[in-house]
């Protein structure tokens, strides 16, 4: 772990000088005006990230008429901002994008509900319009599948909250999920699917062996699946240091898992519903395989730091993400289990040909390892300062041609790479679009220590997706993923990193 994370680290501090976008002054380039250049700033007192050519000035009466401090100006020097393009599209004020949620998702079926927006931009001229993705932006949303699926979250997040230096974002969720995976635990579960002594190179044909119904009106349709409920309130702290680029930040999860075993259930098979035979969770919780069967208190402590240098959050043409997080759940404070999660990514985005086309090449690598008495339900995660919940190896997130939850261990560690191509820009009643083409590839392992990541079987994924920003703050997405197991479409929201 230490390895890979002082690896990360130089290239989280390396990453932006050499993808530093360093533009030549030309007479009158379209909708590229040559930028001042920032005051210089001696070279140890701010780190190689803080590089901008772009960075223009800041009015000292503009800062004093939106009441922006000395020191938040001094940090902002050191900022990145949008580009021309992106600045004369961004919206001014306060508004509201309230969309209906449609959803696909071969592991939670067809979705429906309502996502509401707010965002407050505040005013072009303020020196954080075009330094921030919003001042102020605070969702509500309902939403349930055909499978009984729920997620519902009242969400608000305020970077430069009050005009200072700090960030809060914070969230109540309530998630719902009678019908999850649990394909095991640990390196065997890289395994080719089986089932008794056969095995299966298709999840297809894998899962029509499990929903058969016996004479006896029973069935191993559920086998691979349980039942969970997760209240959840969440609340993280941070500050800025360098205009942005070095964030630590400091936090609590607090929530509980209410775990239900579904042998004995009626369950829908092939022709009908039959009663659900033992399960793989309950199978593995006789052998002492398994720990959280139970559910209970999932109360974490985090503290993390990010290094950030992206120009817009939500879509950005280029910069870095490097993280770093570690996570603690102890009974000492309420929780059920013992353990400790340390997740270290960095992600990465440029944009070659920035002068002639909108297109942006986006990688992201990840390690995480959890240690101590880790249940079950926790394995399924990598750490992020900026998700509530970032899901493990499989679905829509990480290995999209694969099932949620396919792949869990201590040791899991994914890739990912993605072209963005933004092919033109319209409005409709005032509203701006774009439609992104985004071909991808997934690769990620899951292992039960961390020097097994050298012997340890890799499953890949690729595919294409068409995304398409609303007023630049708000991604559609449609992914079509394919693996040798297995073929996914999700539609959603946001991009995956």
């Amino acid at each position: 772990m230490r390895k890979i994370l002082i690896s990360l680290l130089v290239l989280a501090l390396a990453a932006p000088g050499v993808f530093a976008q360093k533009k030549k002054p030309a007479k009158a380039p379209a909708n590229k005006p040559a930028a001042a250049a920032a005051p210089a700033t001696p070279a140890a007192a701010v780190p190689a990230a803080a590089e901008n050519a772009e960075q223009p000035e800041i009015d000292e009466a503009t800062a004093k008429k939106y009441d922006v401090s000395a020191e938040l100006v001094e940090s902002l020097k050191r900022k990145r901002v949008l580009n021309d393009k992106d600045f004369a599209k961004k919206k001014e004020g306060g508004f509201f994008t309230g969309l209906p949620l449609v959803n696909s998702d071969p592991n939670t079926g067809f979705g429906y509900g309502a996502r509401v927006f707010f965002f407050q931009n505040g005013q072009k001229e303020d020196p954080l319009f075009r330094r921030t993705p919003y001042r102020h932006q605070i969702y509500a949303q309902f939403f349930q599948t055909t499978y009984g699926y729920q997620y519902h979250e009242l969400n608000w997040d305020s970077p430069y909250i009050m005009n200072s230096l700090f960030r809060v974002r914070s969230a109540i969720v309530f998630e719902k999920n009678i019908w999850a995976n649990y394909f095991g635990t640990g390196a065997r579960t890289m395994n080719t699917l089986a089932f008794g002594p056969t095995s299966y190179d298709k999840y297809a044909e894998y899962n029509d062996e499990l929903r058969k119904v016996d004479a006896g009106g029973n069935t191993y349709s559920a086998y691979n699946r349980y039942s969970y409920e997760r209240p959840a309130a969440v609340a993280f702290f941070e500050r800025d240091f360098f205009g942005g680029i070095i964030r630590p930040q400091f936090g609590v999860h607090i929530g509980k898992y209410n775990i239900r075993d579904l042998q004995g259930t009626k369950v829908q098979a092939t022709g009908g519903e039959g009663t659900s035979l033992a399960t793989k969770l309950g199978d593995e919780n006789q052998l002492g395989l398994v720990r959280g069967y139970d559910g209970g208190w999932h109360n974490l402590a985090r503290a993390a730091i990010s290094i950030d240098t992206r120009d817009y959050e939500p879509d950005p043409n280029k910069g870095q993400l490097f993280e770093f997080v570690s996570e603690y759940s102890s009974k000492a404070y309420g929780s059920q289990f013992n353990f400790a999660r340390y997740t270290v990514s960095e992600k990465v985005y440029y944009s070659p040909f920035e002068k002639y086309v909108d297109l942006v090449l986006a990688g992201r690598v990840a390690y995480t390892q959890a240690v101590g008495d880790v249940p079950f339900y926790s394995l399924d995660q990598f750490g992020s300062t900026e998700r509530i919940y970032q899901g493990g190896l499989g679905g829509l997130r990480s290995l999209r041609g694969y099932k949620a939850s396919r792949f869990m261990a201590t040791n899991m560690a994914l890739a990912n790479f993605e072209v963005r191509w933004t092919t033109f820009d319209f409005e409709v009643a005032g509203q701006r679009f774009a439609p992104i083409l985004v071909p991808f590839f997934d690769i990620g392992s899951a292992f039960d220590r961390p020097g097994d990541i050298k012997t340890s079987v890799w499953r890949y994924s690729y595919g294409m997706g068409v995304r398409l920003a609303w007023n630049q703050a708000t991604i559609v997405m449609v992914d079509y993923a394919v693996s040798k197991e297995d073929s996914n479409m999700f539609i959603n929201f946001s991009h995956i990193f």
